[in-house]
């Protein structure tokens, strides 16, 4: 990953950054300042973060109805066994949501504005199909599926639109409209695979679906250069990556709170809420610390991978919590850990993002395994006990936020670390 990084930036500065000075709209949240730096031939690089604008803020609710639909999907963990159909669908629906909201985010990033054409694009055209989907969402979704493909491929039709409009605005930025037609064959995959779908019937069309949507995540690798000469807005995507991150957090917390009802109240209910403050301290102490946002000349495509991983565990421990009765058993051992695992390894795989002084190394990482694997190990052993395998989470949860909260402040200033850690 840090070779590929390497490669990139040299790649970054050969065509861009040294040639020409970029500057990207808006301002960083509150702050709003622009960070300069000189080219080995003097010129100014200007780059100032992306405001993230309340069109963007206001698009991201219509996911939180859609991710704690998609937490229900797995209704056969009910009785403790796992679904193929089920497990199927969820991936499927999962994917496609999250490809939507990273599709329309990427756009926004480089050449969206907060004018009333996009407004309208995102409001009126995308929200009531993806309210749509949402609401058709479910463990037996056959019969409905030829409707929310259609409201999918409304979507990316728009999305394609979109970018279109694009091309038309960039005519005179030759590395730009490259780009552009990379997205154009990208979508182009995505619509012809919903397309022929329709024509299927059976879960085959359900995976038709998901390929389609696979091909444009994954087939984003394969245009990483022209990306980065058209560098993404990093704060900018750093700020959004983090919203829909807390935005699954907030699903696992409503999760969490069900546990506060006076009829289920008790010790467990506030160790479960711990489990959900661990992993959002953890989340946010690589994000809002650890990390260099002003890395130059980024694609940002590594960073929204391993936020699928993010995603995909936060969302894997909500539905653990969900389900959380004697009959899951061992599946909810395997529920839980499996969240974990890809949670962290989404958010220890942007590390080659951190700041020199915050590079990962032995002295974190081999405890940190142990703890994940004696946590799993003895959940193993206490499986058929709810209450014995929930405090053992807890344990392994908080143990390894302190291990890695405790790393980052260690290794900053004497000075910053006593305004993270208060007065």
């Amino acid at each position: 990953m840090n070779k590929r990084m390497k490669k990139e930036n040299e790649a970054c500065y050969n065509t861009v950054c040294f040639s020409d000075i970029r500057v990207s709209s808006g301002k960083a949240g509150a702050a709003g300042k622009s960070k300069k730096s000189e080219g080995f031939m003097g010129e100014k690089i200007i780059e100032e973060a992306k405001k993230v604008n309340l069109t963007e803020l206001f698009y991201d609710l219509v996911f939180v109805f859609g991710i704690s639909k998609i937490t229900h999907i797995l209704e056969s963990l009910n009785e403790g066994i796992f679904s193929l159909k089920e497990i199927i669908i969820y991936t499927v629906v999962f994917v496609c949501f999250i490809s939507v909201w990273n599709v329309q985010t990427v756009y926004m990033n480089r050449y969206g504005k907060h004018n009333l054409l996009h407004i309208i694009i995102m409001t009126v055209f995308q929200m009531p199909a993806l309210a749509f989907m949402a609401a058709n969402v479910s463990s037996d979704m056959e019969e409905s599926w030829t409707a929310f493909t259609l409201a999918l491929l409304w979507i990316v039709v728009i999305q394609f639109l979109q970018y279109i409009y694009a091309y038309m605005q960039n005519k005179n930025s030759e590395k730009d409209r490259k780009l552009i037609r990379d997205f154009f064959q990208l979508l182009f995959v995505g619509m012809i695979s919903i397309i022929v779908s329709l024509f299927l019937s059976g879960i085959g069309r359900i995976l038709l679906t998901g390929f389609g949507f696979i091909v444009i995540i994954l087939g984003a690798i394969f245009f990483r250069k022209d990306m980065a000469r058209v560098p993404i807005n990093m704060p900018h995507l750093i700020e959004r990556l983090t919203l829909l991150t807390i935005i699954t957090l907030g699903e696992m917390l409503i999760a969490a709170a069900d546990f506060f009802e006076i009829e289920k109240f008790s010790f467990y209910s506030v160790m479960i809420m711990l489990q959900v403050v661990a992993l959002f301290l953890f989340y946010i102490t690589e994000f809002d610390h650890a990390i260099e946002e002003n890395l130059p000349c980024q694609s940002g495509v590594g960073l929204i991978y391993n936020h699928y991983f993010v995603w995909f565990g936060l969302n894997l421990c909500t539905i653990d919590l969900d389900y959380a009765n004697d009959a899951m058993g061992i599946a909810r051992v395997i529920m839980m850990f499996l969240g974990l695992f890809l949670f962290y390894l989404g958010v220890f795989n942007n590390a080659h993002l951190n700041k020199k002084s915050h590079k990962l190394d032995k002295k974190l990482m081999i405890p940190f395994v142990l703890v994940y694997l004696l946590g799993l190990g003895s959940s193993f052993i206490f499986q058929s006990n709810v209450p014995v395998i929930t405090v053992l989470c807890t344990l392994t949860i908080v143990l390894e936020t302190v291990l890695f909260v405790s790393f980052v402040i260690r290794h900053f200033p004497k000075e910053i670390r006593k305004e993270m850690i208060g007065p």
